[in-house]
């Protein structure tokens, strides 16, 4: 405001500053009452009036051209700002939209973790019920272990004496093997004689109706069969006594050949349908081809 006081003056002061020097030094009027003209006084005066009027008028022209610029500027900070002030209204909206639900979620899970908690409690004082007995029980069968300690030494004892008899008799049983071992060698030396006599191929005699052929090259061409899952060294030494060595002969079984090896190998009943013995004969034949 004491700007706008401060300009004003400056003004007045330069107008008449202004006019003093237009009336004497432009128009050359003097200030001697005795050659006052009063007629070039006038016009001089009406001269520095309608410039003064002229300089007004561009003074308010260029204030209002400088203000009104200033107001679109500011009408445009305000529309801006408006616009803002609705983002930020429809932001604040939303975000308490947003926060109203995370606190509806927030109020469920802390419900949920509540009955949760509550559950796991009981849980806990159930599972604490049970175990107390197991506990009892344990002490109990643990005092038994202490009781029974002495005699599982004496079962030790016991144990070593037995487990040297075993060792005794895997001995006499080894001796056993060996000596099967060399009567099985003499019973298929004997077969592949009366194979070489006969000069047909003879066919098993515990199989009605099988063709499995048993030859000394048979014999020296036979298969492990313990490749077969099912088949063990038992079991295939028990084969082979019945004249089977290869995986085609186990693979041409048939249902009745099937039942006579069930029979005569004396196991459970089915093993060779559940093991699938022909299947694997039959891949392990192909895959040695």
């Amino acid at each position: 405001m004491k700007l706008t006081y401060s300009l004003l003056g400056g003004f007045v002061l330069w107008c008449v500053i202004a006019s003093q020097w237009y009336l004497f030094g432009v128009k050359g009027l003097l200030t001697d009452p005795a050659h006052f003209k009063p007629h070039e006084t006038t016009m001089a005066i009406i001269e520095i009036l309608v410039m003064l009027l002229v300089a007004v008028l561009i003074g308010f022209g260029i204030a209002w051209y400088l203000r009104q610029s200033s107001m679109d500027h500011s009408q445009t900070l305000i529309s801006s700002l408006q616009t803002e002030k609705k983002e930020l209204m429809k932001l604040k909206h939303e975000s308490d939209q947003v926060v109203f639900q995370l606190e509806s979620k927030l109020a469920r899970a802390q419900e949920t973790f509540r009955q949760d908690f509550q559950s796991l409690s009981h849980e806990k004082e159930k599972l604490r019920t049970e175990v107390e007995p197991m506990i009892k029980e344990a002490k109990h069968w643990q005092e038994e272990l202490q009781s029974l300690r002495p005699k599982v030494q004496l079962s030790d004892v016991e144990v070593g004496r037995l487990n040297f008899q075993i060792k005794q008799l895997e001995n006499q049983v080894t001796e056993t093997k060996k000596a099967n071992q060399l009567l099985e060698a003499e019973l298929e030396e004997a077969r592949n004689a009366k194979s070489i006599l006969r000069k047909e191929p003879v066919f098993s005699d515990f199989i009605e109706g099988q063709r499995l052929v048993y030859s000394e090259t048979l014999a020296k061409a036979k298969d492990n069969l313990k490749l077969i899952s099912g088949i063990g060294p038992v079991i295939e030494s028990k084969l082979n006594a019945l004249g089977i060595y290869t995986f085609s002969q186990i693979s041409e079984f048939t249902p009745e050949a099937i039942d006579h090896v069930t029979s005569a190998i004396k196991f459970f009943p089915n093993r060779i349908g559940r093991d699938n013995w022909i299947g694997q004969a039959a891949a392990l034949a192909r895959h040695r081809k």
